[in-house]
């Protein structure tokens, strides 16, 4: 008997429960009918629209981000940075920094074109990923590498024999994380003229599609580009805005694995480092362009040093400049309030 009434109890239990669960929702449903119709006064009005949509009109990511992460003043990092680095005899600096949370950025020296160097092998490799993602090709397709795609200056597969085939996904980590000119080469045969084209057009960069058109035929084409401008491609890798999300993190995912040689020195290892390095040997260039993941601060930098007498660099100099300048821009987003 006492068993049949311990579980009559429960069971009332559960059902008045549900009741009290009712008519809690019907209140709420009154409520918001009320605020509505105006019959509500009108701070109560206010409450109930807040509780639909708490900020209307801005945008989304703020109920996320906390507040001490937006109201970050740069003034001071931007003159430090300018005094510097930015009207020196020695190099000059093209350098793009944005503070990912709010858009906040600094520039450098913001018209001086840049050569890019082994930054060019971004647009590629997502012109072949966007391949990828609308199933024209797959990771796992093979292509050949040909006598006229090889090239000793950087990487390893120029040492294959011709006639090896390599899976498309191996071609990308060659291309983003080892720099190989090999790889570059075989994926931009394979491309199409306008493959590449569709990625500098959607992201807005026509300009260098129509340096690409003036080129004479087997000239050099002058891509030469501004930090701001390269800036562009790991913007829109970050908000997946050329790539859906799938294969956004896909590509960044590969090039997590690239070597921390010059910004890299002035980020602690354990904070991770999305980039991509270049070298230009002739015109005395080095580059490096990434997005620096601190929790709560993420930050997009872009920095392109030349050589202005266009000797040879010293040893170590550059790397220098690259430390100092990564650590100082790592420092104030960190340790400001």
């Amino acid at each position: 008997m006492s068993k049949k009434l311990s579980q009559s109890s429960v069971a009332g239990g559960a059902t008045g429960y549900k009741i009290a669960l009712i008519i809690v929702s019907l209140i709420l449903i009154i409520v918001l009918i009320l605020g509505y119709t105006g019959v509500l006064p009108r701070e109560a009005r206010k409450n109930s629209l807040m509780l639909k949509n708490t900020y209307e009109f801005l945008n989304l990511s703020v109920r996320f981000v906390e507040k001490n992460n937006l109201l970050v003043n740069f003034e001071p990092l931007r003159q430090s940075l300018k005094s510097k680095y930015e009207q020196r005899d020695d190099y000059l600096i093209s350098m793009y920094f944005e503070y990912l949370p709010t858009g906040a950025n600094i520039t450098l020296n913001r018209d001086e074109k840049v050569w890019p160097a082994s930054l060019i092998k971004i647009p590629v490799a997502m012109a072949a990923m966007k391949k990828v993602e609308e199933g024209v090709w797959n990771l796992t397709n093979e292509l050949v590498i040909l006598d006229e795609d090889k090239d000793a200056e950087y990487g390893d597969l120029y040492k294959q024999p011709t006639g090896t085939t390599i899976t498309i996904e191996e071609l990308l980590r060659e291309t983003l994380v080892d720099s190989d000119n090999t790889a570059h080469f075989v994926l931009l045969r394979n491309l199409d003229g306008s493959d590449l084209e569709d990625v500098y057009t959607h992201l807005g960069l026509e300009e260098v599609i129509s340096a690409l058109k003036l080129t004479p035929k087997d000239g050099e084409v002058d891509n030469r580009i501004t930090a701001k401008n390269y800036s562009i491609f790991f913007r829109s890798l970050y908000n997946a805005t050329y790539f859906n999300p799938e294969y956004s993190e896909l590509f960044m995912d590969i090039l997590k694995d690239a070597p921390d040689d010059y910004l890299g020195r002035g980020i602690p290892s354990e904070v991770p480092f999305v980039h991509k390095t270049g070298i230009r040997i002739e015109d005395r260039v080095k580059a490096d362009s990434g997005i620096v993941y601190v929790k709560g601060r993420p930050y997009l930098i872009t920095v392109m040093i030349q050589k202005k007498d266009f000797e040879p660099i010293p040893e170590g100099e550059v790397e220098k400049l690259f430390e100092e300048i990564s650590k100082e821009i790592y420092d104030y987003v960190t340790q400001t309030n």
